[in-house]
């Protein structure tokens, strides 16, 4: 990055929990995004970093999704949609809603 070169795009403060976590074997991460970046991509980022840690069924590598059932979460916000757009300083939980968190 050249001096005065400004970053575009979200940041996000990413918190694994439960199985995740469990076999991610981290609790939290940042990420930095491009601006108009959904729940989907950072699902997506989260497992491309992770999955080779995760069980088949948590995450497909073919298809760079993770099953139904791990979800993101915005702090006091019920689960984010893949569609719903991230926004600066987010604070997002990974959840498996099947194990509760």
């Amino acid at each position: 990055m050249e001096s005065g070169e400004v970053l575009v795009g979200v940041r996000v403060a990413v918190h694994l929990t439960g199985i995740v976590r469990h076999h991610a074997g981290v609790k939290d991460r940042t990420y930095q995004l491009p601006e108009g970046a959904t729940a989907e991509d950072l699902l997506r980022r989260v497992g491309e970093e992770f999955g080779h840690r995760l069980p088949p069924r948590m995450w497909d590598p073919g298809s760079k999704r993770f099953h139904p059932v791990i979800r993101a979460a915005r702090r006091g916000t019920p689960f984010l949609e893949d569609g719903d757009p991230l926004r600066d300083g987010d604070e997002i939980f990974i959840i498996s809603r099947m194990a509760g968190g």
